[in-house]
């Protein structure tokens, strides 16, 4: 009798504790929807150009953000961090559908929810707000596997407010006085946000071409479905709709004209088109995206083809698990062989290449080093980026490229010039207002 009372006890105990487990689950998912309303909120706003409208709700859901990172119970950390990883980044398994392993999205979500939730535990350990001060400085040098993504930062990149370290700690600051201080104190609060605020960025003209250039470029969106891209059947197809968009740039008047990342969706260097392209290029120059093969390796490149000449710049940073693997060979080509059949994936290139088009330079970029701070550090004016979203969408990946794009462009004073597959292409402005939508 006393056993079995006993064996109750136990599991009504257990009962409690799944209860209980399940209520701080909620909690957290709560406040992690709070947290996240600055990014999927931004969301609307990019499909109605809404400017001004965006530059002010990102400028008050962006200092919401800040309070709920101030404002999380320990005991919900790792639920917080679980849910707002998973909401951020759920999109990197959704990859996997082009694989022979589809069934592995949602096993990959839920281990990149897991992984953050470890990471927030311990960036939210302690209470102290002054603590999740630093912890949220310092957020933007945790690159799990490579992947930079998490850059608080960019939740201000639509904002009033500066994206610089100094610009940001007195966000964090103004934030923190508002919430902690008493009565007339809390002014001291609002001046450290005043202080944030970018008044240059803000005041700036929304116009953001000099020497009447963005003009003459023709930024071309495609929408061609990732499974589609790579089938044999399609091929003629969307080399027919490439060429398309050339010619009516020519008859468009336009300089130049950007073709997304893999818009030829093989080694164009190996085929006829080559030629094609290069005859073209005596009317217009030609900015595509391509894969090169070159001593048996291939990479995913951009070429310029101009005055009947082609240059090209592969691409450096590869993305994790998508191009390149960040496991030692063992485990690695396993993976490899899995999805593409051999034992290595697309190869990496040795440097940056910025490329001369009549007399103005251009930096340029392949979609994930669009987002990666080393792309940007010797300031380049223009960056001509390319990108193939398919892999990912409908998904939150477009709005989050994009407001990581923003904070680099305004951090590094650089104009963008984005032309993206299956989502809208744009040049971002380094200011606070000025972008520009395809």
């Amino acid at each position: 009798m006393g056993l079995k009372l006993a064996q109750k006890q136990i599991i009504s105990k257990r009962l409690d504790g799944l209860k209980t487990q399940g209520i701080r689950a909620l909690y957290a998912l709560a406040m992690a929807v709070v947290f996240l309303l600055d990014v999927y909120g931004s969301a609307l706003f990019f499909a109605s150009d809404h400017t001004i409208a965006l530059v002010i709700y990102t400028s008050i859901f962006g200092l919401i953000s800040v309070g709920v990172w101030f404002s999380v119970p320990k005991k919900l950390t790792f639920w917080f961090g679980f849910f707002v990883g998973l909401g951020l980044f759920y999109w990197t398994g959704l990859s996997f559908r082009f694989s022979p392993l589809p069934f592995l999205v949602p096993f990959v979500m839920v281990l990149v929810g897991l992984g953050y939730g470890i990471i927030f535990y311990f960036l939210l350990f302690f209470a102290s707000r002054i603590y999740r001060i630093f912890t949220l400085m310092v957020m933007s040098y945790i690159h799990p596997f490579g992947f930079d993504w998490l850059v608080g930062e960019s939740f201000f990149s639509y904002s009033v407010f500066g994206v610089d370290k100094w610009s940001f700690f007195c966000v964090l600051v103004g934030v923190w006085a508002i919430m902690v201080l008493k009565r007339f104190y809390k002014l001291l609060g609002i001046c450290f946000l005043l202080v944030a605020i970018d008044w240059g960025g803000v005041r700036a003209k929304n116009a953001i071409n000099t020497n009447n250039i963005l003009p003459n470029i023709s930024v071309v969106r495609t929408d061609v479905s990732q499974d589609a891209k790579w089938q044999f059947d399609n091929i003629q197809t969307i080399i027919a709709q490439n060429f398309d968009a050339i010619y009516r740039a020519i008859l468009g008047g336009k300089d130049i004209v950007i073709l997304p990342e893999t818009a030829f969706p093989f080694a164009l260097n190996r085929s006829d088109l080559n030629q094609r392209l290069k005859d073209l290029s005596h009317q217009i120059t030609i900015i595509t995206g391509a894969l090169r093969e070159e001593d048996g390796k291939v990479y995913n490149s951009t070429y310029v083809f101009e005055n009947g000449e082609v240059s090209y710049a592969d691409k450096v940073i590869l993305a994790p698990f998508g191009e390149k693997i960040p496991l030692p060979d063992f485990l690695a080509k396993p993976f490899f062989r899995e999805f593409f059949g051999q034992d290595y994936g697309l190869s990496a290139g040795k440097s940056f290449r910025d490329f001369r088009i009549d007399n103005t330079l251009f930096a340029s970029a392949i979609c994930y080093e669009g987002t990666s701070k080393i792309t940007y550090e010797k300031q380049p004016k223009y960056l001509i980026l390319i990108s193939n979203n398919g892999w990912f969408v409908p998904s939150i990946e477009p709005i989050l490229q994009r407001m990581l794009i923003k904070y680099y462009a305004r951090l590094y004073g650089t104009i963008v010039i984005h032309s993206v597959n299956q989502s809208p292409s744009y040049v971002v402005s380094p200011f606070v207002l000025g972008d520009e939508n395809y």
